[in-house]
């Protein structure tokens, strides 16, 4: 068997590497501060958190933009994606006048 050579692990470390030249190197940006935007009326304050505990998996197929459009959503009311179908669905059984 034979025995490999140990490794040299200061070889490894930042203070001796050095950028690839033909690597584009990152500047930092600036973020424009701007006063931030007021929510839709149509966005209600957060209820009571959802527990956890008692919540099963629920998978289905959607289309890309179904997904992307109902995490944006999610995302600007501040809400989790469970959240917001919990929220949907009492809308609609509200709209069909179906009892909870």
């Amino acid at each position: 068997m034979s025995k490999r050579p140990p490794l040299d692990l200061k070889s490894l470390t930042s203070e001796q590497a050095a950028p690839m030249p033909e690597a584009t190197q990152r500047m930092p940006v600036e973020v424009p501060k701007t006063k931030p935007q007021p929510q839709p009326a149509s966005v209600s304050v957060r209820p009571e958190a959802v527990k956890t505990e008692n919540l099963e998996a629920l998978a289905f197929k959607v289309p890309p933009v179904f997904r992307k459009r109902f995490r944006q959503r999610a995302v600007i009311a501040d809400l989790k994606l469970n959240e917001l179908l919990f929220e949907a669905l009492d809308a609609w059984e509200e709209k069909k006048g179906l009892k909870r």
